[in-house]
C-alpha cells in the first residue's frame, strides 16, 4: 500500500510550507522576525486615546457654540420692518367703527381676503399705520406668526408675558403661544423675542366716512414680503 504524504511536507530545515519564506541576509542566513516595536505601538495607543478623549469635548464645544447662537438670534438677530412699506391691494374688509379704539392699546381681529389680522392703537405713529387728525394712531398685522405660522394675540398683560415668554417690556406685545415669539406693535410688529427673525406684515387701514359719525376702519391691503 501506497503512503500517502502529508499536504504540507516539511523542508529540509523543518519548516512547513505554510510558514512565510524567511528573507536571506547578504550571508545567506536566514533573518530573524523583526519584533513589533513596543514603543511605536505604546505611542500609537496613546493617541488613539487623546482623540476619544476629545470627541466629548468638541461636541460639547460645538453644542455650547450652538447654543450661543440660538441665544443670540433669539435676542438680537432680527430683521428690522421696511421703513416704507409696500402693500399688496386686497379687496375691502370691514375691521371695526372708530369707536372701538376709543383707548390706546384697544385692538380688533379681523379677517383680510382669508388672513386673520389685528388692528391696534398705539401710543405713536408707525410706518405703514392709519394716523387719524384727533390723536388717533392705528396699525394692523397679520396674525400669522412668521415663525411657524401660529396665531398671535395681543397681550396687555406684561407680567405674563415677561414671564411666560421671558420678554420684560413696559407695554402690550403680540404673543405667539406655539413657540414664545414676541413682537412689538409699537416698533412696526418687530420680532422681539423667541425663534422668530421676521416682523409680522402690517395690513394697510383706511377710514371710511365722517369723523362726527363714527366713520368705519377698513384693511384694503396686506404688505408684501420677499
Amino acid at each position: 500500500m501506497e503512503r500517502e504524504e502529508p499536504a504540507h511536507p516539511a523542508a529540509a530545515d523543518g519548516s512547513t510550507g505554510t510558514e512565510p519564506p524567511a528573507v536571506a541576509t547578504p550571508s545567506g542566513e536566514p533573518a530573524a522576525p523583526v519584533a513589533p516595536d513596543p514603543q511605536a505601538v505604546d505611542r500609537g495607543r496613546r493617541e488613539l486615546s487623546t482623540w476619544l478623549w476629545r470627541l466629548p469635548v468638541l461636541a460639547a464645544a460645538g453644542a455650547a457654540a450652538y447654543g450661543v447662537w440660538q441665544a443670540y438670534a433669539i435676542h438680537f438677530a432680527k430683521d428690522a420692518p421696511d421703513p416704507n412699506p409696500e402693500f399688496e391691494p386686497l379687496a375691502d374688509a370691514d375691521v371695526a367703527p372708530l369707536s372701538a379704539f376709543s383707548e390706546v392699546w384697544d385692538g380688533v381681529d379681523f379677517m383680510a381676503s382669508g388672513v386673520p389680522c389685528v388692528a391696534v392703537r398705539v401710543p405713536a405713529p408707525v410706518p405703514g399705520g392709519l394716523d387719524i387728525g384727533v390723536g388717533v394712531h392705528l396699525v394692523a398685522f397679520s396674525r400669522v406668526c412668521t415663525h411657524l405660522s401660529c396665531i398671535v394675540e395681543l397681550n396687555r398683560d406684561t407680567e405674563a408675558v415677561a414671564f411666560a415668554f421671558n420678554h420684560r417690556s413696559d407695554r402690550p406685545s403680540l404673543t405667539c403661544a406655539c413657540h414664545f415669539s414676541v413682537f412689538d406693535p409699537l416698533r412696526a410688529g418687530r420680532a422681539v423675542s423667541g425663534p422668530a427673525v421676521r416682523p409680522l406684515p402690517r395690513a394697510r387701514l383706511r377710514l371710511e366716512g365722517d369723523l362726527g359719525d363714527d366713520p368705519r376702519i377698513v384693511c384694503d391691503g396686506l404688505e408684501r414680503t420677499s
